[in-house]
């Protein structure tokens, strides 16, 4: 009797041993990729994706390095010895992927869309005309005459805010327009200022943007009263700061958004390809997941606030837009399609922030769509 229960035990273990097996993918047989994201509301799929299994399940060992904004990413990314493979960026630093000199990045894959940035002031400098609780156009463009903004030049809220300008200046006579100053010059490398009179003139000021919540409050001694920030330095100014309000974001710009990509090494690409699309499903798999439902969404979000270890409530679910799979497929089923559309925008939106001198990449050559395409027409039959 004791013999048959030791070879039942031995039974037993071995079954347990298989199963173990067959449940986790040995790391040795990971392929690792080193990919950044932002800490913000970007680093939903990414961290999503780990707490579901999803890149394991792929093949992928992810290497995640957090950051709060994308210009060191790019460098890192773009440097002889690189450091990263891909990364999660915004609109300010898009201009890496059309940037036809150096070591090449192309976009691969369209992520989210935002309305993350918010032009916000202190209350009593922007006056609310008709009392309706919103700023309207001309209540802006009055407003911002003579200001100084504070805001991140090199980043999505240097875009956001050219092109506030150049919407609220539509209309208006060029020596009536409002105009930009900065001594950050390679802000306005591709801008004209349409006069010069000092009345019309709007400073603005490189600062980071994790420094201007600090920069904003009400106690602080040297306080700014003007600027543009994004997710989470938003919540924390607007929660900590009664005197302060929003003016204007994304959503008064009709057509244009904030756009999300991943950006990866041309040479990376090249080299893995095959790592490449794994690593494009996985993020595919997620988006879709994450964009079915507002629960799923806020699964993600939540999932982002655990990954970068911030305080529950940090991010903000509708400071991002997440397409669901019917929306990935429809907007990338043709070259009409709101998908292209979308990157379109960004591309020529961001073209002119190319250094002076080096080659712009058509748009061809700067979104690489062949391994989105792939992952859209995979799940499709999944």
């Amino acid at each position: 009797m004791k013999k048959v229960l030791s070879m039942l035990l031995a039974f037993v273990v071995v079954i347990a041993l298989a199963v173990t097996m067959v449940a986790c993918t040995p790391a040795s047989d990971l392929t690792t990729v080193r990919i950044a994201i932002h800490r913000n509301e970007g680093a939903s799929n990414v961290a999503l994706g780990l707490e579901k299994g999803i890149f394991e399940k792929w093949g992928i060992n992810l290497e995640v390095t957090q950051v709060e904004n994308g210009v060191a990413e790019m460098t890192a990314l773009r440097a002889d010895k690189r450091t990263l493979d891909i990364g999660y960026i915004g609109a300010g630093v898009a201009w890496n992927a059309i940037d036809g000199n150096g070591n090449g990045a192309q976009f691969v894959f369209f992520e989210n869309l935002g309305n993350s940035e918010h032009l916000m002031a202190r209350k009593g400098l922007f006056t609310d005309t008709n009392s309706n609780g919103t700023f309207e156009k001309e209540e802006v463009f009055a407003g911002l005459k003579g200001k100084t903004v504070y805001l991140q030049t090199g980043a999505t809220p240097g875009n956001y805010f050219k092109s506030l300008v150049n919407w609220l200046n539509e209309g208006v006579d060029a020596t009536d327009q409002i105009w930009i100053f900065t001594e950050a010059s390679d802000y306005l490398a591709d801008y004209t200022a349409p006069n010069s009179t000092e009345a019309n003139k709007v400073t603005v000021v490189n600062m980071e943007n994790d420094k201007i919540p600090a920069a904003m409050a009400t106690s602080a001694s040297e306080k700014i009263d003007v600027a543009v920030a994004y997710s989470p330095a938003t919540k924390t100014i607007y929660t900590t700061n009664s005197d302060i309000e929003k003016i204007a974001d994304w959503s008064v710009l009709t057509g244009q958004a904030s756009v999300g990509t991943y950006v990866a090494s041309t040479k990376w690409l090249e080299e893995n390809p095959e790592v490449a699309q794994n690593l494009i499903n996985a993020l595919y798999e997620v988006a879709i997941y994450r964009g079915a439902s507002r629960e799923h969404g806020q699964e993600a979000i939540t999932a982002a606030e655990n990954l970068c270890g911030v305080t529950a409530g940090s991010y903000n679910l509708d400071a991002t837009i997440f397409w669901s799979q019917a929306q990935y497929e429809e907007g990338f089923a043709n070259e009409s399609g709101q998908g292209y559309s979308y990157m379109e925008y960004l591309y020529n939106t961001s073209k002119g922030n190319v250094p002076a001198g080096n080659t712009v990449k058509s748009f061809e050559e700067s979104f690489n769509d062949t391994y989105l395409l792939k992952a859209i027409e995979h799940f499709k039959k999944a």
